[in-house]
């Protein structure tokens, strides 16, 4: 059996940050972890380093130019590898809107990816019951309602493997459309959405929990007019809703352009890090140069400056999770240990595998990677084997 062992200056642990600590184990999982310990001879050795556990990123749509709605296992796997490298040791392959038969098709794909043991643990399904008036980066023309044929062909076509859809509570169906997914073990996010609070809480009652990237395609709609009470009012929204349901949780992208860090800070702070995952919404234009490139069905345009756009809005994002939790202690000025927690234990614990991912704990999966002071990737191990380490 394969087994590792390695010594690093300090460890994010599940009770703090430790000095040197040695981690060691096999058969790709952790035996045991000593902090205050001295190396042993053979141990591989990061003086200075940060040891981490394993990324978990909820929502991936690609990298290196490839998406995860490429019919080519080998551009998928090209899109997982990217990530994977850098420190994303799990993740959910997400899918964005595309027209009905066309989502079917990709879903039966992309399912042959999915394992047990990852990277890839399932598929998010972004899309296409989204609201066309928060369609963001989606193709407004194939977003569409949530008739019981079309979610029944899309569970059919997962074939067990969709582990998380998002969709527009407010549209014809969607409470219905909720209880099925739901009761076929897949978790139901709002996003791309207008929906009101009131909105909002029957989709919960009817078994939604989460909301996909707070504050972006799915804000506070401000002042209202009401007909029914006849005049205007304040409406919450989702955003709004987030804030004070304690039966929501929520995911931020953190890339320093999506939301303001000062929101997301207050928004860390006033949830806690169980209610909080942030993801990097990467698209296939993640590692790709500057430049015009064909993402997410469309054009879109790569700016030196580490972002894409497509005409005024942005397109996803070219983060990764790592990147992330940088931008959160660096930027947003979130102490490491809930920013690290935010993006391996929560996200972990959110699709049931906190026992096996998300902490550098005994008995859990040997996923790890190692940065400097500067959060720069130094190495990444997935299941106690060392990955290549990625170049730029």
């Amino acid at each position: 059996m394969t087994s590792f062992a390695l010594w690093a200056s300090r460890a994010v642990t599940p009770s703090g940050v430790r000095e040197r600590v040695r981690i060691w184990g096999e058969g790709g999982r952790i035996a045991a972890v000593e902090p205050d310990s001295e190396a042993h001879d053979g141990d591989v050795l990061y003086p200075g380093a940060l040891l981490l556990p394993g990324l978990v990123d909820l929502q991936v749509n690609g990298g290196a130019g490839a998406g995860y709605d490429d019919p080519d296992a080998a551009a998928r796997a090209r899109a997982t590898r990217y990530h994977v490298e850098r420190g994303t040791t799990s993740l959910l392959a997400t899918l964005v809107s595309a027209p009905l038969p066309a989502l079917e098709q990709q879903l039966g794909a992309l399912a042959q990816d999915v394992s047990e043991d990852g990277p890839v643990l399932g598929i998010h399904l972004e899309g296409p019951f989204l609201a066309v008036e928060k369609a963001g980066a989606h193709e407004a023309g194939v977003l569409c309602d949530p008739t019981p044929e079309a979610v029944h062909a899309l569970l059919r076509a997962g074939r067990g493997a969709l582990r998380l859809t998002t969709l527009a509570p407010e549209r014809a169906g969607a409470l219905a459309a909720v209880a099925a997914f739901t009761a076929a073990g897949v978790r139901v996010a709002a996003g791309h959405t207008r929906a009101s609070s009131e909105q909002l809480a029957h989709a919960i009652d009817a078994g939604l929990d989460l909301v996909t990237h707070v504050g972006n395609a799915s804000d506070w709609p401000g002042r209202v007019y009401d007909a029914e009470r006849g005049y205007r009012r304040s409406e919450p929204g989702v955003a709004g809703r987030f804030l004070f349901d304690e039966r929501l949780r929520g995911t931020l992208i953190l890339d320093g352009r999506h939301l303001d860090l000062g929101l997301a800070r207050a928004l860390v702070r006033l949830r806690g890090t169980e209610a909080v995952a942030l993801v990097s919404d990467a698209t296939a234009a993640a590692g790709l140069p500057p430049g015009r490139h064909r993402v997410l069905g469309g054009d879109v345009e790569v700016h030196a400056a580490g972002h894409a756009t497509r005409g005024e809005g942005l397109a996803g994002s070219t983060i990764t999770l790592l990147d992330a939790v940088r931008i959160a202690v660096q930027q947003a000025g979130i102490p490491l240990v809930p920013a690290v927690a935010m993006a391996s234990r929560t996200p972990a614990r959110w699709l049931g595998l906190d026992a096996r991912k998300g902490a550098l704990a005994p008995e859990r999966d040997a996923d790890l990677l190692l940065v400097g002071p500067r959060f720069e990737l130094l190495d990444v191990y997935r299941a106690g084997a060392r990955v290549s380490p990625a170049v730029g």
